[in-house]
């Protein structure tokens, strides 16, 4: 299904339970503007949609419809949680590129690091 940069951003708004007043306020425009940026009548300053991206928790090239499903957001999580993510795709590539199976130790390294994430959500 095509969807256009006003029907992507109304549907984001919306999933995070904004009104175009209240995201309107939070990005420094009037409703009049999010309501034309949703129908399609204007499209925004380049500054504005970092806004608009960063206050509906979603990247530019989501806003824009350029998703690119092997890119994971980090969005609003934890230095630490960023930081675990991190090991785990420094792990995946090592493994990935000896072309073999995980090794006990990385095993045990996935275990610790899943400890270590549980451990935050406590």
């Amino acid at each position: 299904m095509y969807e256009d940069f006003g029907e992507r951003l109304r549907r984001l708004r919306t999933a995070e339970k904004l009104t175009q007043a209240e995201l309107g306020r939070r990005v420094g425009r009037t409703v009049t503007t999010i309501s034309k940026y949703e129908s399609g009548a204007m499209k925004p300053t380049l500054d504005i949609a970092v806004d608009l991206a960063f206050q509906l928790r979603v990247s530019l090239d989501e806003l824009f419809g350029f998703e690119n499903k092997t890119t994971v957001s980090t969005f609003g999580l934890t230095e630490t949680e960023k930081d675990i993510i991190s090991q785990l795709i420094s792990l995946f590539r090592v493994q990935n590129k000896s072309k073999s199976n995980l090794t006990p130790e990385q095993y045990e390294i996935i275990g610790r690091i899943m400890e270590d994430f549980r451990g935050d959500r406590l």
